[in-house]
């Protein structure tokens, strides 16, 4: 087999869903996938391979900076590739891809942990968190820390529960700005996944009483996404504290968080994002 060339590309797949409308006014959860080839090395081989010989060849790609890193999410997929082709004159061209994990810093999303809680507690509480452990989410280490909850009003709480959730938000479909027909204002979509919770006890309260709870809530080892900022795309983690009331509308406090890895051999990268 007498090899002519062998072309080394690396390629990012970014695909995600949103809302679709039809003349009739339904709406269903269009998907959109745009593959780019982010870096490509082209080697003249010229060699001949007999039956049984190997050929190594070394070539070195280059991620970008700037390129968001690897996610599979619900709504949100980034993937990585590398494809390799090798070109002979005596036979098909030969193909092969290997996907592979790419880490980025999420430096465009580091105001998430900077940015204000998020109330909805409808009157009955004040919550808020002390003494979090971090607002950078390390892979495999727990968010430790403590609710203080102040009552307004009679509180028949039944338990807390603290949850680790996962935001994806899509702005709007590839079609915004082109033909407003295609893509309406409203093709926005959102989903969101609680990848880790607990449960904690909680007394009721009567009007002026608080109460301290301590958490702790693990962070799996591997996560589904960094956090993300990249029109129309939104990637967020937050955490949440849910007062279960019975019969009635529980109320919420929120804490975006930053996500700057996704696995926990990326810890020293993690370490990095909080200090900046």
């Amino acid at each position: 087999m007498t090899l002519e060339s062998t072309e080394v590309e690396l390629r990012r797949t970014v695909r995600y869903g949103y809302r679709q409308g039809n003349l009739y006014g339904g709406m269903h959860t269009a998907w959109q996938e745009d593959t780019i080839t982010v870096d490509r090395i082209r080697e003249e081989t010229a060699a001949h391979l007999g039956t049984g010989e190997d050929l190594s060849r070394e070539a070195v790609l280059t991620v970008p900076e700037g390129e968001p890193g690897s996610a599979e999410g619900i709504l949100i997929q980034i993937r990585w590739a590398i494809r390799v082709r090798i070109t002979c004159a005596d036979h098909r061209d030969t193909v092969a891809e290997h996907t592979l994990e790419v880490q980025h810093s999420a430096r465009e999303a580091a105001a998430d942990a900077g940015s204000p809680l998020e109330e909805n507690t409808r009157g009955w509480a004040t919550m808020t968190f002390q003494s979090l452990s971090s607002r950078t989410l390390v892979p495999g280490r727990p968010l430790t820390g403590t609710l203080r909850m102040a009552a307004r009003k009679p509180v028949p709480a039944r338990g807390v529960r603290f949850e680790l959730v996962l935001e994806e938000h899509v702005d709007h479909g590839p079609g915004a700005g082109a033909d407003p027909a295609r893509s309406p204002a409203n093709d926005d979509k959102h989903v969101e996944t609680v990848v880790a919770d607990r449960i904690e006890d909680c007394a009721s309260l009567e009007a002026g009483g608080t109460v301290e709870i301590p958490f702790s809530v693990p962070v799996p080892e591997a996560l589904p996404a960094a956090s993300l900022r990249r029109p129309p795309l939104r990637i967020r983690w937050v955490l949440r504290a849910v007062l279960d009331l019975p019969l009635r509308p529980d109320p919420t406090v929120t804490l975006p968080l930053h996500a700057p890895s996704t696995t926990a051999l990326n810890r020293s990268a993690a370490s990095e994002g909080r200090q900046r």
